[in-house]
Order: structure tokens, then sequence, then C-alpha cells
């Protein structure tokens, strides 16, 4: 807590502003607010402290400005649904508009600019979940041939190596075919350039892009670019890439529109998909049978063409694990809104315009209110009506966001994941030198596992041991 002296000079120069958020609970500000809270910790852990220690709506402030803390299911609903054309998301347009261009909705104002760009988003068209179910088995091939790759090193830090693996999935199921290490390489700069103006402490207009951005950037979307030139060349009627679906369907979209579309797609999901992934395969390695479990499952869907149907049908282990993934370590942890530039109610008070407001589900999603045994990874959880009792978007149970302005590409996601699961542990034991508690950096906006290393061996058929009738079920293990 601050000591007397910083917390008399706020209440002499700020003191004011306190007063119509007074009936809200929050911690003591001194001389620079509560922005101290902030230095040194993650801001979700910030946000869930808060929760637990002040309650569902906390009043914070940065220097001179209030922020509330939202992690109350039924406040969170108002701001990113039933109100959300008041709550703008914040300076994320400002701070990343520069690498994902913008045409991308992500980062659209609320109202007409939103709905217009994503009436054009190719992930947001009524054949879109066609095209999802589509990926599954190409994916499955790109992933087994990168995974196979990864066979002759004897140790693999598993966050850049899954997010290179993400990205070639990602280009498989965006153009068709893998691109080379240069675009991979063009990628990373730009997110670099996104990421540094996330995390500035100074104004954008003080922050450099990194040095060959410009270059970077169109080298990037010129590939997209030149793709689409040739797709329209060829003209295919059997491609199913979202490249080629989309000029089938939506052949009158502008051509640059397109590309910068589908580059944004890869800053939509890479960073995020891969963290679930590091993040899933920590756990299971905390307790081996789970992730034989998972193995066995894997195995059995390995014996012919893998497809939506087949995850859906035969994969329950497969779906509970990236569920469970999701819930205990989130890739996105904090989602940014603003007030209106006018004064206005929420959570029972008048509100200044432009206030920030921090939506987490750190706490949320290990709510002991809600969840049982919350700090446990537990995939049965999700199994008998799991799923649906809290789906994806829900109240305790939204890693991808809620409301319209969510992941448009959530529902995509969770097809890559149980189709990564499934290929990787069919044909791969991931091992983790350590199942401790790993750092977690921040990455363009997303949770970054650090030091999470290991060894990809092959896995062999001899080694997948099913489970006697009498046998428990593997039990749950202790979360990061």
């Amino acid at each position: 807590m601050p000591n007397l002296l910083s917390r008399g000079l706020f209440n002499l120069f700020f003191g004011g502003r306190r007063a119509p958020l007074a009936s809200l609970p929050g911690p003591t500000p001194g001389l620079l607010g509560n922005l101290g809270d902030f230095l040194g910790a993650q801001p979700w852990e910030v946000c869930a402290r808060y929760a637990r220690e002040y309650g569902p709506v906390t009043v914070a402030w940065l220097g001179p400005s209030p922020a509330l803390i939202l992690n109350d299911p039924d406040v969170i609903h108002e701001v990113m649904e039933t109100r959300r054309l008041e709550f703008e998301k914040g300076n994320i347009g400002e701070q990343i508009r520069h690498s994902t261009t913008d045409d991308t909705p992500f980062i659209a104002e609320q109202g007409d600019d939103w709905a217009r760009k994503h009436a054009m988003d190719p992930l947001a068209q009524p054949w879109t979940p066609a095209w999802q179910a589509a990926q599954v088995e190409p994916m499955r091939r790109a992933l087994l041939e990168s995974v196979e790759a990864q066979f002759a090193h004897p140790s693999v830090d598993l966050t850049p190596t899954l997010r290179r693996m993400t990205f070639d999935a990602f280009c498989v199921a965006t153009v068709g075919e893998k691109l080379p290490t240069s675009s991979y390489d063009d990628f990373m700069l730009l997110a670099a350039g996104a990421d540094a103006r996330i995390q500035a402490k100074l104004p954008l207009r003080f922050v450099s892009a990194p040095k060959g951005f410009e270059a970077a950037k169109e080298r990037f979307y010129g590939v997209f670019a030149r793709k689409i030139h040739e797709a329209r060349q060829a003209r295919s009627s059997t491609a199913v890439d979202l490249m080629s679906w989309t000029l089938r369907e939506m052949p009158r979209l502008d051509d640059q529109v397109h590309a910068h579309l589908l580059g944004g797609f890869f800053f939509g999901g890479v960073f995020s998909s891969s963290t679930t992934l590091v993040g899933a395969f920590h756990q299971l390695n905390k307790y081996p049978a789970t992730l034989e479990r998972l193995a066995l499952e894997s195995d059995a869907l390995a014996q012919g063409p893998l497809s939506l149907s087949r995850l859906v049908d035969e994969a329950p282990w497969g779906e509970a694990v990236a569920y469970e993934a999701l819930r205990i370590l989130p890739a996105v942890r904090v989602f940014m809104r603003r007030s209106p530039l006018t004064p206005s109610r929420l959570a029972g008070v008048t509100l200044p315009p432009g206030t920030t407001l921090m939506v987490s589900n750190q706490h949320l999603h290990r709510d002991p209110s809600h969840w049982a045994s919350p700090e446990t990874f537990d995939p049965e959880r999700w199994l008998n009506g799991g799923a649906a009792r809290d789906p994806l978007g829900s109240g305790h149970f939204f890693p991808f966001g809620r409301g319209p302005r969510a992941c448009v590409a959530g529902d995509f996601a969770m097809v890559y994941l149980r189709t990564a699961l499934a290929t990787l542990s069919a044909r791969a034991r991931i091992l983790v030198d350590s199942t401790e508690p790993f750092e977690e950096g921040f990455f363009f906006g997303v949770v970054r596992p650090r030091g999470v290393t290991g060894k990809i061996i092959p896995r062999e058929r001899s080694t997948l041991h099913p489970a006697s009738p009498e046998a428990p079920l593997p039990p749950a293990v202790e979360s990061a």
C-alpha cells in the first residue's frame, strides 16, 4: 500500500475524481495511482488478485485516470454483448494497424465500420464451416511433415517449435501450401513491430518500427497478392484452401483487401493456438496416463483419413484436453475496452469519458464458486455434458472473448487444436524437461510460455497400452 504522504498527495491533486467512483472497492491509490501493482507482474495476475481481494468490479487508478477491472460475468456481458456498441476496443487499433493493415475487422471501430469489414471477412461467411471441415486432412499432413522433421533434434524449445508448426499448418489452410522460411521471418518481424507498440511505455509516436519493417510488410502481404493472382488465372474448382474458396464464393472481393485479410489471419491465430498447444502438452506431461489416453484415442484416428466428423464422433478426449487447456491456460487473458467519450453508467456508477475497462478471464476460468477443483488440470470435467454447461463464450469460459466481437476464427482454432492434438499425439511423444510451472511472458497481446524445453521423438504403436476395463480413468493433474 502506498505510504501516507503518497496517498495524501493523490487525494490532494485527484481526490475530486475519486468521488463519483467511491462506491466501488479497489486498492488505495498513491501518487502514481495503482501503477505500482502492475510493475513486475502480468496484468492478468493483477486482475485476478483484485477479484479475490476486492470483488468482481474493482476501480484502480492508472496515474490520475480510473480503470475498471471487470471480473463480473453480468457486467462483462453488458460490455461485450448487449451494450457492445458503446465500448470500443481501447488502443489496439493504433498499436497493431501498421502490422495487420486497416482491412482487418479485428481493429474496426464498433458499428458501421465493423459491420462492413465483418461482412467481407472470409472467416465470417455462410460457407466458412464447410471450409473449416475441409482443412482437417490437409493440416494433418502438414503437421506430420513438420513433426517428423523435429525427430532429428535432441532438444527443442516447444514455444517456437509449435509456433512454426502452427504457421505452416495455417499456410496450408490459407493458400494450400507451406510458405518459405523467409515469409515466416517477415511475419515474426511484423509481429515484433506490433508488440513493441502494444508494450510501449511512451506515446506511440516515439516508438520506432524494427529495421526492415516496411520491406517485410511489402513482402509478406505481397506473397498473398501473388498467390491470389495465380489462383485467378488457374480458376480451380476443387482447391479447398481459404484463398481459393474465397475466390469462388466472393469473386468481386478486391485482391489487395483479400491479401490483407489472408495475412491478417495469421496474426489472429498463430500465437494463441501454438501457446495453447504448449500449455496442453506441458500439463499432459504431468501425468503420463493422461497423455497416454490421448495417444490411444489419436492412434485409432490415425488408421485412416482424418475428418472433422471423425474428430467429433471419435475424439471426445482430444476435445476435452483442448477445452481444459483453454480454461486453465488461456492464451489471451485480458480484453481491453474503453467507455464512450461522454459520461456513461456501468456497474452502478457514472464513468468519466474514455475510462479504461479491463475484462479478464484469468479469475473467472478458475473461480472456485463455479468450477470444482479449479486449479487442477482435469479434462474429465468437459465430458458428459461439461462442454454444454460451459460453452465457449459463456460467463466463466471465454478464451476467445465474448459476443459478436469474439475471435472470428475461434471455431477454426478449435478445429486446428483438435487436429493438432490428434496428429501429434499419434505420431510423436512430446516430452517436456520439467512439469514445474513455466514462466509466462507476453507477446502480441498473447501469453508466451518461456523455457518449456523437451524433446519430440517418434511414437511406436508398441508403446501404446490400452487401459484395462477395471483400471480407473487417469486422475487430473495440477495446473501450472
